[in-house]
């Protein structure tokens, strides 16, 4: 049988790394590319996040109304939509005024759309 001596060779704990000047450039363009790549996707989440809301943003004029004592989004719905669905003006209503609740309390303030 043959024996086999592995000696194991002492580490380096205070090797130093020195980069050339080629590997500091090298160090660079991956630094600046790898900034570079994260503000485009940071720029291109928010450009679409406001491209995709814009597409909903309506052209539709609205006007400012008091609501009366007794009205309901329901019956403002009614008289806005004619023979169509009342529940999409009900929507509609809710989004365009940013409303929490489908309740309304007399005096206050709505915008409703002005249509022929």
């Amino acid at each position: 049988m043959t024996t086999i001596a592995i000696h194991p060779s002492p580490l380096r704990s205070n090797a130093q790394v020195r980069l050339t000047p080629r590997g500091r450039a090298v160090a660079r363009v991956a630094v600046v590319a790898s900034l570079s790549i994260l503000l485009l996707a940071c720029f291109s989440l928010f450009s679409g996040a406001t491209a995709g809301s814009s597409e909903s943003i309506s052209t539709t004029p609205y006007v400012k109304i008091t609501v009366k004592p007794g009205e309901t989004l329901w019956s403002i719905a009614a008289g806005l939509s004619g023979s169509g669905d009342k529940r999409d003006m009900v929507d509609e209503l809710i989004e365009v005024n940013r409303l929490n609740s489908p309740e309304l309390v007399a005096g206050q303030k709505i915008y409703i759309p002005t249509r022929p």
